[in-house]
This record gives structure tokens, C-alpha cells and sequence, in this order.
């Protein structure tokens, strides 16, 4: 037996909690997206021997996880990382599937340049470029709820805090930059539109972390994952409907009944009506969807003919980049070490700055840490959109200044016979894979009652 009684041969996530029933038996259920959310769901349900379908709108699976090949190279243009490995349900099905991963080898330690005064940085403007930067902030948002102020933005908590400095304007611009690219990269938003009492108590920081990285991609963990379920692609869902019988989904000039369904679908699609709800769903339900932030994160890809940036020292392994535009959030450069590709995270506030030419943003960013021209061309480019992708419409959630993130727990909450799951339905790990993959195991568990869930790998 495993921990609190669990057979060994049950994939434990970690908790025993059985979440409330649905009405009616369980005998054909319809999950509405193949994201890992919907695949760790129907993979749950598939192996406990109930009739199960995924429907997923793209010609792929893995929905904001999306591995790619740049000029033959393995890069994610979602989601890269397995975050905070140790007690993670998503690394424990790593193991149990025999996917092959690295330690995140950047560290610390990285370059930098300004493009605003068109030079390198020094190693002295690059220290301390990390999540302690946050803690006087933190101090200051605890002090403002102990005393019953309002919650406010991280905009604001940030400029008042730099506004009282003895920083030098080129210092203070320069770190209001650093601290839009963690806060709208760890959020998925605009630094005014994230709440400071969310960003800095509720746990949306955890600090300086060691991640791990698939080899080959987010498409090796999802591959095992899916290998068990009937999965149609091509299907856009347009709307759920739902009697006291059972569940009907419904695309264009075809459908699907279950006893019930789980859908798996983006916040920004529910944002953005893209599944409509037959009968509605709730007011007050709707009202947690209107009011949960969902922003991007975006990246760019370039792929060389050889990584010559490791001969150099310091190399471009792990680089912040300045706007000169002091509106947009700091890039970051990444270098797994696993083949000669550079990525690039950029925040939502840099963006739009990126799209008008990727290519040429992406080499304007590398030249200026470089400090001169590239001694080769890249080969290979890949850059999202993912604000503006149908299916997706954004990259994850965050909380907007004045809720709470309660309101993600609220968005798991089953309407009738309808489930729902993605990583904007927990407050624990919202915005994260492995968060969304335990929302999909705690609807299977939700459906099958069990305190645990099995999962056929390989």
C-alpha cells in the first residue's frame, strides 16, 4: 500500500480528497479540449473503464503546450519548464513514464544590455536581478492588509516604492523594467492590471527555484499521456448543452452525448464566449469569469547553425534585455544547452514591440549583449501569438487588484453534470502544467469517487 492506504498501482497526486459528486451515473463522458488538463482526465477515466471522448478544436493536442521543431531543434512554445519539481504531480508522471529530463542549467548567472543607451551591462548593474527585489514590496502589502487598506496593482505598489529611492533614473527605469518582466511573466498580464496583495502574499512568487526540462519537449510527456484516449481533432465545440438526463456537445454539423462532460477549455476562451453554454451558465458564475485576469506571455525561437554564443565569455546563456521604450517589460534569453536555439520570454507589455517583426527584435535583442554583429545568421525562427490565437486567447490567469484567488477555486466549481478543468481552476497552482494536469486528475476523481486515479503509461 501507498501513503493513506492508496494501492501502489494508483497514480497518487498527492491528495486523498474526494470531490463532490456530479448527479447521475457515470456511463459516457465528453471532454471538451485535449490540453493536459482534458488528456490527464480522459486518460484517468479511459483506464478506470469508462466510455470517454476528447474533442479538441486544433489538428494537435496539448493546447497552450506546443512542441515545435526550429530548424530541426526541439523548442516549446508554451509551456518549457516542469516548475518546482520536488512534490509535483506533473514530474511524479514524468518518472512514471520514463520521459527523459534535465535540470534547468541557466542558474543565476547572466549578461545583459540597455538598448535605450546602446550598451552591455556591467556585472555590478546585474546583481541582484531576482525575486528578493520583491520583498520591501511584500513587506509594504502585508503592512496595507494588517491595516485595512485596499488592495491596489502591482503598477502601483511598484512606483511608489521605487518613487521613494535614492535610485539614479537610469537604475530606477531599468529595475521598474526587471520587475514588470517577473511580475507579467509569472502572471500573464499587464503590470497594471495584477494585484499586488495576489502577486505578493497569496503565493504567486515562490522565489528562486531549480526547474527541470523535458529533452525532447513538452510533446514527450503529453504523448504517453494521450496514448490511451479517443481523442478528434479538428472538432471546435461550439456550445455545451445540458438536461437533467445528460450532456449534448455540439460543432458545426456534428455532436457528442455523455452522462456528462468536463470541459477543459482556456479562461480567455470562456472569457471570449468561444463555448457557449445551453443553459446558460450562472450569473454568478459568469461573474468570476469577467472578472479573472488572462494575459500573455509570448516567446520567440531562433535557431543557428552552432550555439557560438558558449565560447564566450560571459555567454548569452541566460540574458536580460532593456527596452529603450521604458514602457515594456525587461526580455529574458534562455539556452538550455540541449541544442544551438536561443529563446526568448517576452512579457505582455513587450509584446506588441516583438510581433511587428520577430526576427529582427529577436536579433536586435542578442546583438546588443553580443556587443557587435552576430558572427552567423539563424537559421531557423518560430514566435507565438497567443493573445490573438482562437483557441487559447491568451497564456494563463491572474487576479486583477481587488479579488482573490478564491476565484480560481470558484471557476472549478461543476455546474449540473458539467465538469471543469484547467489551470486557471485552483488557486494552488494556477498558470502552471502541473497545475492543470491535477485539475484533470481531481475531476476524474470527482467522477469516478475514488481518493485516487489510475493512469495507463507506456
Amino acid at each position: 500500500m501507498g501513503p493513506f492506504g492508496v494501492p501502489d498501482d494508483l497514480f497518487d497526486d498527492g491528495s486523498t480528497a474526494i470531490p463532490q459528486a456530479l448527479p447521475g451515473d457515470v456511463e459516457r463522458v465528453v471532454v471538451v479540449g485535449a490540453g493536459i488538463a482534458g488528456l490527464a482526465v480522459a486518460n484517468a477515466l479511459t483506464t478506470a473503464g469508462i466510455d470517454c471522448v476528447v474533442l479538441e478544436a486544433r489538428d494537435r493536442i496539448g493546447g497552450r503546450l506546443h512542441t515545435v521543431d526550429v530548424d530541426g531543434h526541439v523548442a516549446d512554445l508554451g509551456g518549457a519548464w516542469i516548475h518546482h519539481p520536488d512534490d509535483n504531480v506533473l514530474a511524479d508522471w514524468v518518472d512514471l513514464a520514463g520521459v527523459p529530463w534535465i535540470v534547468d542549467p541557466t542558474g543565476t548567472r547572466f549578461t545583459g544590455a540597455d538598448l535605450g543607451e546602446g550598451r552591455r551591462l556591467r556585472p555590478e548593474e546585474l546583481a541582484g536581478a531576482g525575486y528578493a527585489v520583491f520583498e520591501p514590496l511584500a513587506d509594504q502589502v502585508r503592512a496595507d492588509l494588517a491595516a485595512g487598506r485596499p488592495d491596489r496593482s502591482m503598477a502601483e505598489v511598484v512606483d511608489d516604492h521605487l518613487a521613494a529611492g535614492p535610485l539614479p533614473d537610469d537604475e530606477r527605469a531599468r529595475l521598474r523594467q526587471l520587475m514588470a518582466a517577473m511580475v507579467e511573466q509569472d502572471g500573464a498580464g499587464p503590470l497594471a492590471e495584477i494585484s499586488a496583495r495576489w502577486a505578493l502574499t497569496e503565493g504567486m512568487f515562490v522565489g528562486d527555484v531549480v526547474d527541470n526540462v523535458p529533452v525532447q519537449g513538452f510533446r514527450s510527456i503529453l504523448a504517453p499521456l494521450a496514448a490511451a484516449s479517443a481523442i478528434r481533432l479538428d472538432s471546435p465545440v461550439r456550445r455545451v448543452e445540458q438536461t437533467p438526463d445528460g450532456v449534448t456537445v455540439v460543432g458545426d454539423g456534428w455532436s457528442e452525448a455523455g452522462s456528462h462532460a468536463v470541459v477543459t477549455v482556456s479562461l480567455g476562451v470562456l472569457k471570449n464566449a468561444g463555448v457557449g453554454f445551453v443553459p446558460p451558465l450562472p450569473p454568478d458564475r459568469q461573474a468570476v469569469i469577467d472578472r479573472t485576469g488572462f494575459g500573455t506571455l509570448e516567446k520567440v525561437f531562433l535557431a543557428f547553425p552552432e550555439p557560438f554564443w558558449r565560447d564566450r565569455d560571459p555567454g548569452l546563456q541566460h540574458s536580460v534585455v532593456y527596452p529603450a521604450d521604458r514602457t515594456e517589460a525587461a526580455t529574458w534569453t534562455w539556452d538550455f544547452g540541449l541544442s544551438p536555439t536561443m529563446m526568448f520570454l517576452v512579457a505582455h507589455s513587450a509584446a506588441a514591440t516583438m510581433r511587428r517583426d520577430p526576427l529582427a527584435w529577436a536579433v536586435q535583442q542578442l546583438e546588443a549583449v553580443y556587443g557587435e554583429p552576430l558572427p552567423v545568421a539563424p537559421t531557423g525562427l518560430a514566435s507565438t501569438d497567443w493573445l490573438h490565437d482562437e483557441h487559447a486567447r491568451g497564456a494563463y490567469a491572474h487576479i486583477r487588484p481587488g479579488a482573490f484567488d478564491a476565484d480560481f477555486d470558484a471557476l472549478a466549481a461543476p455546474v449540473g453534470r458539467i465538469g471543469f478543468a484547467g489551470e486557471h481552476t485552483g488557486s494552488e497552482r494556477a498558470g502552471y502544467a502541473d497545475g492543470a494536469m491535477a485539475s484533470g486528475l481531481r475531476e476524474a476523481k470527482r467522477l469516478l469517487q475514488l481518493p485516487a486515479v489510475r493512469l495507463a503509461a507506456p
